[in-house]
């Protein structure tokens, strides 16, 4: 039997040759990566020890990032798209090449460290508009849904993988080593892409030529244009908000409110990304009819209550549980909201609607998390995630009153697109 009468969605996508070699190479620097980005983070905590100084380092590549996402945007609509991706992530290998040896040396400090923030933002800022156009261009239109949530499985899976390596590696070998993980892992991502072929008869479509400046704004245009992604969007800076304070505060979290140190920062992150690699999976499996945006809208209200039990919890196991909640939720809302994007989105403006999507959600972390540090210094860590919290079920609550009209605007554009 062909591998998608067992396996639904995940088979058509695993039925690719693209999508097979693709996986070897995603799967592998997305764990490294995310070794890097725990060791990263506790080396911060370990030379500043506070949570505003996360929260600020977290801002210094949210606002690199968000300055210069729409250029990115823009130019993914110009240039090929993967040559960009692959010389972005280049400079993102140097990056962890300089990391590894300052580590070493024991020159890793507070201003290398906001530096190298920095730079992960401009970085990504050219990666990430263009790299939503990977799939679309080795992937073929009916199995792009399922490709997108096999591919989101394999980020998820390496936060929890990433994290429980980076707990061992750090404990026995120390930063310098985990930063060299990604090193390694970068290199193998180089070699499997070299064996990607673009499908005979593939023309990426470009926007028209006029002036850069001209075309930045295509992006907010096209959002604003259609109002049920506008409001899903806008219900998911929340979100964004909440997930980006989560994950950078989790050192003060796990070591100050739990007392579990490195060791529960480990295990926290691994739990969370087990929950979002099950829900990614559970996606891809289902297909394209599991992306709807009634299923953004309930996972959305999880998503809220398990950053609440995270705020009232007071051991690590109850932590452990919200945690896994707060995986499960999140990456279903996030995965559906990206495969919603990606199908509606014209080919031209692909890389603008993504970026503006990623600037969105890169200025509510980099606020939020800032906005959550913040008070944490006044009011403690625990209060804090609770207030934010609440908000976003406010948000959510009014979102809730405009369910039927945000419904039916999808509804009208998939007929139109149909027909």
């Amino acid at each position: 039997m062909p591998l998608r009468t067992w396996f639904g969605g995940i088979g058509e996508a695993f039925s690719d040759r693209n999508f097979r070699l693709y996986s070897v190479g995603s799967i592998i620097s997305w764990i490294t990566y995310f070794v890097q980005q725990i060791a990263f983070s506790w080396a911060a905590w370990e030379i500043t020890q506070s949570a505003v100084w996360l929260a600020i380092i977290a801002l210094l590549s949210t606002v690199s990032n968000v300055l210069l996402l729409p250029l990115g945007g823009a130019l993914a609509d110009r240039v090929d798209r993967f040559r960009m991706v692959v010389s972005a992530y280049f400079f993102d290998f140097l990056k962890a090449v300089a990391l590894t040896v300052l580590a070493y040396s024991g020159h890793l400090s507070l201003p290398v460290i906001c530096a190298s923030a920095i730079l992960h933002g401009i970085i990504h800022a050219f990666s990430v508009p263009a790299s939503y156009g990977m799939m679309p261009r080795f992937i073929a239109r009916g199995c792009l849904s399922s490709a997108i949530a096999v591919s989101s499985s394999y980020t998820q899976f390496a936060v929890f993988a990433g994290p429980a390596i980076a707990g061992w590696i750090l404990v026995h070998w120390g930063v310098a080593a985990a930063f060299a993980t990604n090193v390694a892992g970068y290199l193998v991502y180089f070699a499997v892409v070299c064996f990607l072929r673009t499908p005979e008869g593939y023309q990426q479509q470009k926007s028209p030529r006029r002036s850069l400046l001209g075309d930045l704004p295509e992006g907010a245009r096209y959002i604003l244009q259609h109002k049920g992604i506008l409001a899903l969007l806008l219900m998911m800076l929340a979100g964004d908000a909440l997930l980006a304070a989560v994950y950078q505060l989790m050192p003060a979290y796990s070591d100050a409110l739990l007392g579990a140190g490195v060791g529960g920062v480990s295990i926290l992150f691994g739990t969370g990304g087990l929950g979002a690699t099950l829900a990614a999976l559970w996606l891809a499996h289902g297909g394209a009819h599991l992306a709807t945006p009634l299923r953004v809208f309930w996972a959305f209200l999880v998503f809220a209550l398990a950053v609440c039990g995270l705020a009232v919890s007071f051991s690590l196991f109850w932590s452990i549980a919200a945690m896994l909640a707060f995986g499960f939720a999140g990456e279903t809302a996030r995965t559906a909201t990206v495969s919603i994007l990606q199908i509606s989105v014209d080919d031209g403006q692909r890389g603008r609607v993504m970026s503006m999507r990623f600037l969105l959600q890169q200025a509510a972390g980099g606020l939020g998390t800032l906005a959550i540090g913040g008070m944490a210094q006044q009011a403690g860590l625990r209060l804090s995630l609770f207030a934010a919290a609440m908000i976003a079920l406010a948000v959510w609550a009014i979102a809730c009153l405009k369910r039927a009209r945000i419904l039916a605007s999808f509804q009208v554009g998939r007929e139109g697109s149909e027909s």
